[in-house]
């Protein structure tokens, strides 16, 4: 006696059981907890971050110095040298020299900062909020140095003159 046994009837689907497309899809469909490093908002954040470490040390070390430079400034280092008994207009060259060293130093920071930010682009072209960032940096250097150039002319010249 032989028996046969009637085929089963095959399930719909992909084969991989009951509700299991379903759940794998939703595991492959699931938005990433951290964006990835490549993605655009991590590219992003990484921008962020760099532009923040720059203008922290930018802040801490330069923006001070330069931020109420004028005439007046360098008349108080030549006034508090003659009150010392030192050379007044050699006091005054001394910090003007101690000035244009830390416009070098903010020089050369700001061009690693554009090779930072170039290098947390991973090969893109800067946004254009990092690329405005990066400019208004390079700005306030610029003024910096004019407050600077400003200041030493006012010193020695005096005030502005008609031609």
């Amino acid at each position: 006696m032989s028996s046969t046994s009637t085929p089963r009837p095959r399930r719909g689907g992909t084969g991989l059981g009951p509700g299991v497309p379903g759940r794998a899809f939703a595991v492959v469909g699931r938005a990433p907890r951290s964006p990835l490093p490549w993605s655009q908002e991590s590219v992003d954040d990484g921008l962020q971050s760099v532009l923040a470490g720059h203008q922290r040390l930018v802040a801490a070390r330069w923006e001070t110095a330069f931020e109420d430079l004028d005439e007046d400034v360098l008349g108080e280092v030549a006034q508090e040298a003659r009150q010392d008994g030192r050379d007044p207009a050699g006091a005054v060259d001394v910090f003007v020299r101690s000035l244009v060293r830390q416009l070098e130093d903010w020089k050369q920071a700001d061009t690693a900062l554009a090779k930072a930010l170039n290098e947390a682009a991973l090969g893109r072209p800067l946004p254009v909020w990092a690329a405005d960032a990066l400019a208004a940096e390079r700005g306030r250097l610029w003024g910096a140095r004019q407050a600077l150039l400003e200041a030493v002319a006012r010193h020695h010249h005096g005030g502005p003159a008609p031609w």
